[in-house]
């Protein structure tokens, strides 16, 4: 399997509390647009590893704290 060449990522951010999952926009040698990558401390691939790692290291930029996603609220019940 060929390697997976990064060319260049930016905006990370925390998509969990735990802090060991990392969004990032990314753009892969072997794609022709920029994608939204997962990168994991634990991924089984090394590619993951490796920008989870340098993400960290605040190599594209500061990473933006996690967010939760917004509650929704139920509607109310208007039959009541």
């Amino acid at each position: 399997m060929a390697s997976i060449m990064l060319e260049s990522a930016h905006s990370p951010r925390y998509a969990n509390e735990e802090g060991d999952y990392i969004i990032l926009v990314c753009k892969f040698a072997h794609l022709s647009e920029e994608l939204e990558f997962g990168a994991y401390s634990k991924d089984t691939e090394a590619h993951g590893r490796d920008i989870y790692n340098r993400a960290k290291a605040e190599e594209f930029g500061p990473v933006e704290p996690y967010m939760a996603p917004p509650t929704v609220n139920e509607p109310p019940n208007v039959l009541a």
